[in-house]
């Protein structure tokens, strides 16, 4: 992880300090428990000034193992805090961390902690005042400790859901987080960037559910649903709309284009897959749901 996260340490030359005591064990992915932490790291260099300092460690703290970053950077506000593991906050942020815009890592961060039966929290006094992330991972005692294999299912896998879901979406960031978050969870997702490609792998994908971003460039959301029913053996696609507007005219005009579901910005990944599930399971009557 810290290889990871080593070349923009070096290029903002931030001091590097790693602290953690001996036998410490978790049932984990190795991959994925890398990732958590090169993307916290990759945060932290990315949201503090160069020459700052970054502290890492590990320690056990009760029946868990606590894996903490802390910088001294920007920092975060406190009307920002709530919602800085938020699965689309992120990516309609801009600009500073201070302001919110914190990119999609730590979304990264706590779908993964999620599936690992860990917590993850963000703490920070104040813009400028830096900030520390911290992951709570179940622990293991050392004579029950195994080594899983690259690649073997972690504790509270999903089971496989073989019906197809479309994800549309021309933010191509949000649209690969929703959709490697999805697959975790059991899904198999097809992806598309705009409606053109959405009508091109369609017709060979056959999806059952299509989640389609409303505000797409060239044609939007309900055009492309209203296209995707009329395509040989898509006339039962179930439609779920994804937008950032959740008025009550917005959810109408959703039913009146044939979505069965309204789901509106920031939306969180168990919403999403809530909606999904009953979409497949039959249920037909229209679902709003935020947060």
């Amino acid at each position: 992880a810290i290889e990871s996260a080593s070349p923009l340490l070096e290029e903002r030359r931030h001091e590097l300090v790693t602290s953690y005591t001996r036998g410490l064990y978790v049932q984990a992915d190795p991959v994925r428990l890398a990732q958590v932490v090169a993307n916290l790291l990759t945060n932290a260099a990315k949201y503090t000034e160069r020459g700052g300092k970054i502290e890492i460690a590990a320690a056990r703290e009760g029946d868990h193992i606590a894996i903490r970053v802390k910088d001294n950077g920007v920092g975060i506000a406190a009307e920002v805090l709530p919602n800085v593991f938020d699965t689309f906050y992120q990516s309609r942020q801009s600009i500073d961390r201070a302001q919110g815009g914190l990119g999609l890592g730590l979304a990264i961060v706590r779908m993964l902690v999620d599936l690992h039966g860990g917590k993850v929290a963000a703490m920070s006094e104040g813009p400028g005042k830096g900030s520390e992330f911290t992951v709570w991972l179940p622990a293991l005692v050392a004579s029950t400790r195994s080594r899983p294999a690259l690649g073997t299912p972690i504790k509270g896998a999903y089971p496989l859901r073989l019906e197809g879901v479309l994800i549309v979406d021309d933010n191509q960031d949000a649209l690969a987080l929703l959709a490697d978050a999805l697959e975790t969870r059991g899904f198999l997702i097809h992806r598309a960037h705009d409606a053109p490609s959405a009508l091109a792998i369609a017709p060979t994908k056959l999806p059952r559910v299509a989640l389609l971003d409303i505000g797409l460039p060239v044609m939007d959301g309900y055009e492309l649903g209203r296209r995707l029913r009329e395509l040989p053996g898509l006339a039962d696609i179930r439609l779920v709309a994804v937008t950032g507007y959740g008025t009550a005219a917005d959810v109408e005009k959703s039913r009146a284009a044939g979505f069965l579901a309204h789901l509106v910005k920031p939306v969180t990944l168990d919403a999403v897959q809530v909606t999904i599930e009953q979409l497949l399971d039959g249920k037909a009557e229209l679902a709003t749901r935020s947060g």
